[in-house]
């Protein structure tokens, strides 16, 4: 049977990872309403894209974290059909009817907002289309939820992922570098090829899950070699120096685009800096996980293990939240849409925490947002 092995130390620096991620997710979407209405040339539109753009690595930290969880968890268990059939049950059961659900939920929104209310045939006509057909497939009923749709492709590809590396090993040690030049390729010439959603195929982010693996399945042996003081500080110098760069980089090309000007066009430079950003924070992520570890603050990791049992019902109901919050006028000067704008981001996350937690109480919750792990910590 694949199953993760029980003697194996479980990585709660994952957990803080995931705390990490969702605050960043949370962060961007906290910001975006700010950043596409606040003036380009004033002082207070610099503060938001700082925070929106150094907050883009959620995405791919997530998808870093779950090729580091597969791969620690199953590298070391053969693969045979009964044990494929059982994956597939336990992640999709998991995953398909929080989808599935909110898939639905976004998509009245979307109607509601849309179009004037004229009957309940026409309303429920919408969802009778192709439209939302393919929508529902992709995950695009809604913004946020095309990552839903990118985890479920890794998880059907991961076992055969894994049954090339279990036989073919010596390609562990090459998976990164293809990981990359896959997303290079893809990334540079998916448009040309008519690909239409470029960002909703898992291509798009084969680099981080193949890292993410590369981590998993060399857990120990990294841990190791990381923990040499000289190799630490080097490590820590080189991400930190690409972190910065390649940050502001990215902050100083929104800001420019954001008033019409122009840094670099070419798609080659747009993806080598999102690239070198992405990459440099998450590992930066991973350190302050590792970091948190170490610490005796006890308080603190039970919090973030918390937010990260939560992590994937936060994830799918905030936007629910932000839009409700963002109902009500906000007037006066900067600091106080600086504070509305604050105000909607503790109100997305603190509001949706705490239905999350609520919903763990009842026993079928899995239902709207996946399995909710016990306390262990």
């Amino acid at each position: 049977m694949l199953k993760s092995q029980s003697k194996k130390a479980v990585l709660i620096e994952l957990d803080f990872l995931r705390a990490l991620g969702i605050l960043a997710v949370l962060f961007i979407h906290g910001t975006s309403s700010a950043v596409a209405s606040t003036d380009p040339n004033s002082s207070l539109f610099l503060v938001f894209v700082f925070i929106n753009t150094l907050s883009k690595f959620a995405v791919p930290l997530f998808i870093l974290i779950s090729g580091i969880s597969l791969f620690y968890n199953y590298y070391d268990y053969p693969l045979n059909k009964k044990s494929i059939r059982t994956f597939y049950k336990k992640r999709f059961l998991k995953i398909l009817s929080p989808f599935i659900i909110f898939s639905f939920v976004y998509y009245t929104v979307v109607i509601l907002s849309r179009y004037e209310w004229s009957s309940f045939g026409q309303f429920i006509s919408h969802f009778f289309t192709w439209d939302f057909l393919i929508k529902l497939i992709i995950g695009k009923t809604y913004t946020h939820l095309y990552f839903v749709f990118v985890i479920i492709q890794f998880y059907l590809v991961f076992p055969f992922v894994l049954y090339l590396l279990q036989k073919n090993p010596r390609l562990i040690k090459w998976i990164v570098a293809g990981g990359l030049i896959i997303q290079w390729i893809y990334l540079l010439y998916a448009k040309e090829i008519g690909i239409p959603y470029v960002k909703s195929g898992f291509f798009a982010y084969i680099f981080y899950f193949f890292i993410g693996a590369y981590l998993g399945i060399n857990y120990n042996h990294v841990q190791q070699f990381w923990n040499l003081k000289h190799r630490k500080l080097l490590g820590n110098m080189l991400f930190w120096t690409a972190f910065v760069l390649s940050g502001a980089v990215n902050i100083v090309y929104f800001v420019f685009e954001a008033q019409g000007k122009e840094l670099f066009s070419q798609l080659f430079w747009v993806e080598l800096k999102n690239e070198l950003y992405i990459t440099s924070a998450c590992f930066m992520m991973l350190s302050l996980a590792l970091w948190i570890k170490r610490l005796h603050w006890e308080r603190l990791k039970n919090i973030l293990v918390q937010l990260s049992y939560a992590s994937f019902g936060i994830y799918l109901i905030h936007p629910l939240l932000l839009k409700l919050y963002r109902m009500t006028n906000v007037g006066g000067n900067s600091l106080t849409y600086g504070a509305w704008i604050t105000g909607g981001f503790l109100f997305a996350l603190l509001g949706s925490w705490i239905i999350v937690l609520l919903a763990g109480k009842w026993k079928g919750h899995w239902i709207l947002f996946g399995p909710i792990p016990k306390r262990r910590f």
